[in-house]
């Protein structure tokens, strides 16, 4: 085998070695990727399921390749709320999330992650409930999903209800503006999607998006979903305002939005649980470039491969590493100086 064969070997080892000791030590966040290549994201999740760059230091953006255009920042905040109780009289919610203050809501120790470059699990307690979380990358035809599993257990000896908010403020850059359009609509598979999309159009138009489902528990009637404007809206929905059923700027009530702004969205679901009782709540990010009617949220189960990593672009991993931690930059030049230093004295020696 050639020396460059040898070389290139090596040093893929060296920083897919780095990669995985970043993910299992240093990440804080804890990032997930699945690229690179068209269709990819590359996301930094904390251990409540947060991310975003308005999330604080254990989190950060999603940034997305549609292959049209560059990879671009995708999502200013995403957290689920919880509340005690069903109803605005209930009171505030809070948004599970460590590393900031987003609206207000507390800022909670970070939970322990554990997983692979494409899943990511943990385990956390709130309100007397045990969540164990599963985030999982995977790519589809339309681009990327992530898929958020929480197992909610109830370890008391009472019944408890309580609602959870998926909130989304997503910031699409593909256009350099942070002002965007998108709507609601329900695809062919029953499944209700909130999307976020760069260009104002209806559900037939082709651009780049984000789109949100979340299922478990009881999906109300009423008060189930709103797209409405930042900050004023993630003030309200953390307040224990209701959702009004709304898609603000939808001029002509064809549930997508006519006039684009800073545009945040919100999906409710109600939950009952008995002592030592269980429910999943799955919520799902959806990444893609396309028509959002046209939109894949999972691949065909046939299409699905488990347990194989695919190659990682030796730049793609170092910028990924720069964006995410220091530690890593200082690390990863260190151990590629020492080797290229290495390979100098190895061809010096032949030479000699």
């Amino acid at each position: 085998m050639a020396w460059g064969a040898n070389y290139s070997i090596i040093f893929g080892i060296i920083i897919l070695g780095l990669f995985g000791s970043t993910q299992l030590v240093f990440a804080e966040p804890y990032l997930l990727s699945n690229g690179p290549g068209d269709g990819t994201v590359i996301v930094g999740v904390n251990g409540f399921g947060g991310f975003g760059s308005f999330n604080g230091p254990d989190a950060s953006d999603a940034f997305f390749d549609p292959g049209a255009s560059s990879p671009a920042q995708t999502t200013l905040a995403s957290a689920i709320a919880i509340r005690l109780g069903t109803e605005e009289i209930d009171g505030a919610r809070a948004f599970l999330t460590s590393g900031g203050f987003l609206f207000g809501s507390p800022d909670l120790p970070n939970p322990p992650i554990a997983g692979t470059p494409t899943s990511a699990t943990s385990t956390f307690f709130s309100n007397d409930l045990q969540f164990d979380l599963i985030q999982t990358l995977t790519k589809t035809s339309s681009g990327t999903t992530l898929t958020q599993k929480y197992t909610i257990t109830n370890p008391t000896t009472s019944t408890i209800e309580f609602e959870l908010i998926r909130y989304l403020d997503g910031d699409l850059q593909f256009d350099l503006s942070i002002d965007d359009a998108g709507g609601r609509l329900i695809n062919s598979d029953g499944v209700e999607i909130l999307f976020e999309t760069d260009a104002v159009g209806d559900s037939s138009t082709s651009t780049t998006f984000v789109g949100v489902t979340s299922e478990g528990g009881t999906v109300p009637m009423l008060k189930r979903y709103e797209m409405n404007e930042f900050d004023a809206f993630g003030i309200g929905v953390f307040a224990g305002d209701d959702l009004l059923n709304l898609i603000f700027n939808d001029l002509d009530a064809d549930q997508f939005i006519d006039t684009a702004y800073d545009v945040s969205l919100a999906l409710r679901n109600e939950f009952s649980l008995g002592a030592g009782e269980s429910v999943v709540y799955v919520t799902k990010t959806i990444f893609g470039d396309g028509a959002p009617e046209d939109v894949e949220i999972d691949p065909p189960t046939e299409e699905m491969v488990g347990g194989i990593i695919l190659p990682i672009d030796t730049m793609a991993l170092l910028i990924a590493g720069a964006q995410f931690n220091a530690f890593f930059i200082l690390s990863t030049l260190a151990l590629t100086g020492a080797f290229a230093f290495g390979v100098l004295y190895y061809k010096t020696k032949r030479t000699n």
